[in-house]
């Protein structure tokens, strides 16, 4: 490999990660070396003909890396717009990383519409479409309306949660957004029940999808965001689930997320601290005999474990999900 196009390649990758984009060759040599590079290690592929360096990679967080993926393949395909959850994450909402991948793609008009394995293609009709830090994308109700009628249960409801506490709109909100004329779109009946059941106090996907857990298995919906004092310093914390059991007393939810202890912007570099603090607010929190009850989003999505959690934590039955039906 020649000392030109190694520089060249070098110079590639730099300029793109000033942009906040991901590199792409513009011949084959290049090509070729960015290969050799990913084998090496020093380079990671997240797309097709796309790459970046491990260093700064390993660094982001899923939502930021994805991003970058479709603001690069944006500036390469002018004609491509993002719809579904791909939408959802331009507009910041709280898109589960479950459902990142694969891409959602859409074009308009007679052009090539193949699938791969990063991307699911798609022809839509004519729609309003807009222009988000250089994305072609549709308007955010039409994203979150898409999310609700094509997801899974517990993603779908992350993202309608996530819409009412970004849009501080109430549920009636999305409940107009998917009433008639919008009979006989497929999916239409979940996004309806979706919108029925959101609620924009969950504060991340891992709560809502924790919510969605406790709804399919036929438990008692927790009270949201539930402040309690700390009587020693008259401080105020928030639970994140809350349920009043009456004599049986008050049985608190904690979402385990392991950002909070590894983010840097999180933790400002004191993951240390972080973890004192947090168990700090846990021992206040259970002052007057409240328990706390705390699980990650891993226990969540197995749902023997967090059925068997609930139960021992005495959280009531109620009748389980109805209705769902699952798009094929």
């Amino acid at each position: 490999m020649g000392k030109e196009t190694r520089a060249a390649c070098e110079k590639i990758l730099a300029s793109a990660e000033r942009r906040g984009l991901c590199a792409s060759a513009t011949n084959r040599d290049e090509l070729n070396r960015f290969t050799y590079l990913r084998r090496k290690g020093e380079l990671v592929s997240p797309y097709a003909g796309l790459f970046a360096t491990a260093d700064v990679w390993s660094r982001l967080l899923p939502s930021q890396r994805t991003r970058r993926v479709m603001r690069t393949l944006a500036r390469l395909h002018p004609s491509w717009i993002f719809v579904g959850a791909s939408a959802a994450l331009i507009y910041d909402l709280a898109v589960p990383p479950s459902v990142m991948w694969p891409l959602c793609i859409a074009t308009t008009g007679n052009g090539t519409c193949k699938t791969y394995a990063h991307a699911r293609r798609k022809r839509v009709s004519a729609c309003e479409v807009l222009v988000i830090d250089s994305m072609r994308t549709t308007s955010l109700d039409m994203a979150v309306v898409d999310c609700m009628r094509t997801l899974e249960f517990p993603s779908a409801l992350a993202i309608a949660d996530s819409y009412l506490r970004k849009t501080n709109q109430p549920k009636e909100r999305l409940e107009a957004m998917v009433s008639p004329p919008q009979m006989g779109k497929p999916g239409i009946r979940n996004a309806r029940l979706i919108a029925s059941l959101a609620d924009g106090r969950a504060e991340s996907w891992g709560e809502s999808e924790a919510r969605a857990a406790m709804i399919e298995l036929g438990f008692q919906m927790p009270d949201l965001q539930v402040p309690y004092q700390d009587p020693v310093t008259g401080k105020w914390y928030r639970a994140d689930f809350s349920w009043n059991l009456g004599d049986a007393g008050t049985v608190i939810g904690e979402m385990d997320g392991l950002l909070k202890y590894t983010d840097s912007t999180i933790t400002g570099g004191d993951a240390l601290g972080v973890f004192v603090r947090e168990r700090q607010r846990e021992s206040r929190l259970t002052i007057g005999g409240r328990s706390v009850m705390r699980f990650t989003p891993a226990q969540v999505k197995d749902r023997p474990f967090f059925e068997s959690l609930l139960e021992s934590y005495g959280i009531p039955r109620v009748e389980p999900l109805a209705g769902w039906k699952a798009l094929r």
